[in-house]
């Protein structure tokens, strides 16, 4: 076996356990999602939703909807539904009254700090001994990833039918959507490429990068 062949080969390896691992921490990170959803008496939906209105301080309907891929309509119920709980308000711009706003209340923050503040700490002592330019490199990595999960399950929305079709209809919609995903991949592609070059993202999704 030649030099670059085992090269080749080695790295095939390393990308596939990298693609195992990926697998593996989203499972995880979904299990704390739903544990901590479960605590808060909430749906998995409401909270993507909440957790999108904490990072952003505050956020509009509209914005929301963007964010989570849900319609406007979905997401009026969310917020009624958060507001309800005490997790969440409305708020009007102190500039112009007319536009809202939803922001997290105290409660959330508060146990927010009490939940995820351990995963924080922990995780800083886990890293604590990785040297900066590696967390520089695994923030680009993740935001890259949820870049390109972010566009494909943009576009894997547009086929899906709820409850709609038969197996055989699914099965041709994936194949659908596989087929455009293999027309469009060189642009999703370089789009990836402009998400990893930046050194000041818009977001941790990467949504300063557009296919074209």
């Amino acid at each position: 076996m030649d030099q670059e062949t085992f090269k080749s080969r080695e790295k095939t390896r390393i990308f596939d356990q990298l693609i195992a691992a990926i697998r593996i921490s989203q499972n995880a990170s979904d299990m704390m999602d739903e544990a901590h959803a479960a605590l808060l008496g909430i749906n998995r939906t409401d909270g993507r939703c909440l957790d999108i209105i904490h990072r952003s301080g505050r956020i509009t309907a509209g914005e929301l909807a963007i964010e989570s891929g849900l319609t406007t309509g979905a997401v009026t119920s969310v917020i009624d539904r958060l507001e309800s709980a005490g997790y969440a308000r409305r708020t009007r711009s102190e500039s112009d009254r007319r536009k809202v706003y939803v922001e997290v209340t105290e409660l959330t923050g508060t146990l927010a700090t009490l939940i995820y503040g351990q995963l924080g700490e922990i995780g800083a002592d886990g890293m604590r001994a990785m040297p900066e330019e590696d967390m520089v490199l695994v923030a680009r990595f993740l935001r890259t990833s949820a870049y390109m999960n972010r566009t494909l399950s943009d576009l894997l929305r547009e086929y899906a039918a709820p409850g709609g079709l038969d197996p055989t209809e699914r099965l041709r919609a994936a194949k659908n959507f596989a087929a455009r995903i293999k027309r469009e991949k060189a642009a999703i592609r370089d789009a990836m490429t402009r998400v990893w070059r930046e050194d000041d993202p818009d977001g941790p999704s990467g949504k300063s990068a557009s296919v074209e």
